[in-house]
Formats: structure tokens, C-alpha cells, sequence
């Protein structure tokens, strides 16, 4: 099969999941677990062969892999719409699929579902999972985890929409996964509807992305009403469309259309990837299942914001030579990123709820990635990207694993502490070596552990980025940063 054809299948088996489950299963959880870990299986294997086809091509930045097709007719014309693959987009797809089937897999042992533990989940009572016998015969005690299926078919609609905004060649169709993306984490994060500060958060957080999403609109309507296209390759591959952007003025402070269409792209990044002042809806997030936060913060939601802020770095850059004074785009991007990285880390300094610090410390990451498309550190900002969603999804993980295992004792001790406050877990590592392991790995790759984690060569890269630019002050304010999440990650 070649890769054309293998890049439009790619986002449809978790669509495809998602049907089944909502139409066909019938609250059959068995069934709705495996159609779902089913349909991203198979995404993550086209998206292994895709990588590994196209990873060793030279020249695969000017000209993608790709193909199109006509979609709606404009006039005498067509919209088209297709899909491409370039260096970001392969490297994105990678992280993408290993985090979102991992994510997958953990889900099935994080909801319970029909595993007998041997141990009883409240004194007294028979396991859940398990058969008993009473009056009225032989039945099955129900899982603790209402609405599974439910539960499935969302994160398989999350997971197509970041397929789709990946393998897009267009930013029309990166915006409808945009807004599917934006959609399933109000479902999600409010997933536990009977809880008023899970419906109070889904509401945060789809009206504050929305803000976002509004400028977003805006730039990609006067992107099409001036070249014609959103296209990547009629834009971003066009010498000529570039220069036009560049060179003729638009009407607001005397910025190139490029910037002020860049702007107003960035703007919608603001709202999506947690940046100040619209990083207010993501702590409250984390009333979600803890599944659904690794997702949000590791494989789709602020990953997309930045592969958004990436991509468009032709339009954010225009006129800009390296070595060279910032543009004001830039300027911009580097003041917003480095007082949000510091901004956030202070915060998660004072957090004492695990996900909590974590959520504050995906905004401080992000605020690396933007600050560094700021300075011009294109390349680091990606590769931070890649690193931040391996190790980010990891701490996740193990956060859940945490969060179930003080729940079960306090389910036997009769307690009544909070099982996210950090200072009800000390001693764990004897009681959980595995996850102790796994969590420490994640710390040291969040802090950057010199020369053994990859969290330390992407900041390096950034800070690099920075000092050899001459910004000294984003620098310092980085390098600042990068202290401070050391210190609230060894917390």
C-alpha cells in the first residue's frame, strides 16, 4: 500500500470505534475495549510505517508526500482538502501514535473493568468483577467505573481529531480537528458530570479555548481572503505568496499581513496550549479521569496549539534573519513563553495536588516551546515538543497509578484524606516499586537530568537557542525556569 493511501487511513480507525461504540455496542464493554484499542492499534501501525518510510528521504521539507482531492465548490473553483507528510508532521505522528496506544492500553487497567482483584475494594464486600451467589442466583458484581463505554468512544474521537490535524496539508482540516479536539475534552474533562467541579471545569475550559479559537478564525479568514488558499504548500511552499504576506501592510500598527495573520494564529495557540493569560482552564482539568489528562497534556489538546505555532512560523518570521533584530510576532512569542514557563513553575511550586503540579508544569514546558519559536529556535522547539509528550504522558500514568493506590487504602484504612495531596504519600516506594521506578525516570526527564534524559539536551537546545540569539533576558528567565522544575519535581 503506499504512503498516500496509508496517510487518509490513518485517522479513521478510531473514527470508525467511535461509531461502532456509540451505535453498535450496547453498553457491551468487553466489546466497546477492544473496538477501541482496535482502531488505535491500527492508526499506530500505519503511522509506524509511514514514519519509517519517509524518515530517511531527502528533501522531504520542499517537497511532501502527499495528495488532494476537491471538497466544496467555491465559485468556478473547488476547496480541496488532502493529506501530507512532512519532517514536522512525521515527527509529530510518531510521538502522537506511541502516546495515544499507550494511553489506550492503560485505560483498560485504570477503569477496573471485569478483573477480579482478590482483595475487596471496601471491607466486607465481594470484589468487583467477581460472581456471587445470593437469592436471586449467579450475577456479576458491576465495575466501580460507570459509563465505559462512553469512555472509550470519546478518547477515540479525541484520538482521530489529532490524526486528522496531523496528516492535514491544509489548515481548514487542521481546524476541524481543532475544534472536534476542542469538543471531546469539554465531554471529557466533564466526564464525571454528577460532580459540580467536573462540570464547572468542562464549562472553563471550552469557553476559554473558545476565546482562542474566535482570533484563530479570524487569522485564517483573512489568510484565504487574501491568497485564495490555506493550503501549506500554496502558502509556506510558495516564495511568492510569502513575499506578498511580507511586503504589502495591513491596517493594524503597521503590521505585514504575515504578521498580523501570524498574530492572530498565535492567539488561538494562546487559548489551546495553556499560554498566559488564557492558562486557566488546564489545572482545573484535571477533574477528568486520569487518562484523559495524559491526553489532553501529552498526545492532542496543547500539543496541537504548538504544532500549530510551528507550522505557522513562515508567517510569525517574516522578514526576520537569523542573527537579526526580532520581528514583533516574535518579540511576542518570546515575552508570552518565558514569563509563562517562569510564571507557571512558581506556581506549581505551592501545589500540594499531584495533578495539579504536573498541570502547572505543562504550562511552564510550553511556555519553553513558545519562547523558543520566539528567539527562532525552530528546531529545539520541536524537539522539545517530542520529548515534553513521552515524558509528560509518563508522570501522567504514574500519577493515576498513585491517585488508585491511596484510594484503595484509604478504602480500607477508613480515612478521610484527599488521595492527590502529596503530603498524605510518603513511603509509596516500597508499596509500588514499579510505579516509584517509572515516576522518577519521568522526574528526571521533566527536570533535566544532565546528559542521561532527553528533557535536558531539548532545554539545552532552547537556552542555547536564546543565548547564542543575544536574548539574554529570555535566557535568564528560561535558565530560571528550568530551576524551579527541578526543585517542585523533586517535591
Amino acid at each position: 500500500m503506499n504512503t498516500e493511501i496509508l496517510l487518509w487511513l490513518i485517522p479513521l480507525p478510531p473514527l470508525l470505534a467511535f461509531a461502532l461504540i456509540v451505535l453498535g455496542t450496547n453498553r457491551r464493554n468487553g466489546l466497546s475495549t477492544a473496538l477501541a484499542l482496535g482502531g488505535a492499534g491500527l492508526s499506530w501501525l500505519a503511522s509506524m510505517v509511514v514514519f519509517f518510510r519517509v524518515i530517511g528521504i531527502e528533501g522531504l521539507s520542499e517537497n511532501p508526500i502527499g495528495s488532494m482531492i476537491n471538497w466544496i465548490p467555491t465559485g468556478d473553483t473547488w476547496l480541496k482538502v488532502g493529506v501530507q507528510i512532512d519532517p514536522l508532521s512525521a515527527v509529530t505522528l510518531f510521538f502522537v501514535a506511541w502516546t495515544i496506544m499507550m494511553i489506550f492500553i492503560y485505560s483498560i487497567g485504570y477503569h477496573n473493568f471485569g478483573q477480579p482483584k482478590g482483595e475487596h475494594d471496601v471491607p466486607g464486600l465481594p470484589p468487583h468483577g467477581a460472581t456471587v451467589k445470593d437469592a436471586h442466583g449467579s450475577h456479576k458484581v458491576m465495575s466501580i467505573e460507570p459509563m465505559y463505554a462512553r469512555f472509550f468512544a470519546l478518547i477515540s474521537l479525541f484520538a482521530f481529531a489529532m490524526y486528522l490535524l496531523v496528516v492535514s496539508d491544509n489548515l481548514l482540516t487542521l481546524f476541524v480537528g481543532w475544534e472536534i479536539m476542542g469538543l471531546c475534552s469539554y465531554l471529557l474533562i466533564g466526564f464525571w458530570y454528577a460532580k459540580d467541579s467536573a462540570r464547572r471545569a468542562a464549562v472553563k475550559a471550552f469557553l476559554t479555548t473558545r476565546v482562542g479559537d474566535m482570533f484563530l478564525m479570524l487569522g485564517l479568514a483573512a489568510l484565504y481572503a487574501i491568497t485564495g488558499t490555506l493550503s501549506y504548500r500554496e502558502i509556506f511552499g510558495n516564495a511568492t505568496v510569502m513575499q506578498m504576506l511580507a511586503s504589502t501592510t495591513s491596517p493594524v500598527f503597521g503590521l505585514s499581513w504575515a504578521g498580523f495573520i501570524g498574530l492572530l494564529i498565535f492567539l488561538g495557540v494562546v487559548g489551546k496550549s495553556a499560554q498566559f493569560p488564557l492558562h486557566v482552564w488546564l489545572p482545573d482539568a484535571m477533574e477528568g479521569p486520569t487518562p484523559v489528562s495524559a491526553m489532553i497534556h501529552a498526545a492532542t489538546m496543547v500539543s496541537a496549539g504548538v504544532y500549530l505555532a510551528i507550522r505557522s512560523f513562515p508567517l510569525l518570521s517574516a522578514g526576520w534573519e537569523p542573527g537579526g533584530p526580532l520581528t514583533l510576532p516574535m518579540t511576542i512569542l518570546a515575552a508570552v513563553g518565558a514569563f509563562t514557563a517562569l510564571f507557571a513553575a512558581t506556581i506549581a511550586m505551592a501545589q500540594n495536588d499531584i495533578k495539579r503540579v504536573l498541570a502547572y508544569s505543562t504550562i511552564s514546558q510550553l511556555g519553553y516551546m513558545i519562547a523558543a519559536l520566539g528567539v527562532g529556535a525552530y528546531v529545539a522547539a520541536t524537539f522539545h515538543l517530542f520529548t515534553h509528550a513521552f515524558f509528560k504522558a509518563l508522570l501522567f500514568l504514574g500519577s493515576g497509578s498513585v491517585i488508585h493506590g491511596m484510594e484503595h487504602g484509604v478504602l480500607h484504612t477508613g480515612e478521610h484524606i484527599d488521595p492527590q495531596d502529596m503530603y498524605n504519600m510518603g513511603g509509596l516506594r516500597r508499596k509500588m516499586p514499579r510505579t516509584f521506578w517509572t515516576f522518577l525516570i519521568g522526574g528526571f526527564a521533566l527536570s533535566g537530568f544532565p546528559l542521561v534524559t532527553a528533557g535536558f539536551w531539548s532545554k539545552d537546545e532552547i537556552l542555547s537557542g536564546a543565548f547564542s540569539g543575544g536574548h539574554m533576558l529570555v535566557f535568564v528567565v528560561l535558565a530560571l525556569s528550568a530551576l524551579l522544575t527541578a526543585f517542585y519535581t523533586m517535591r
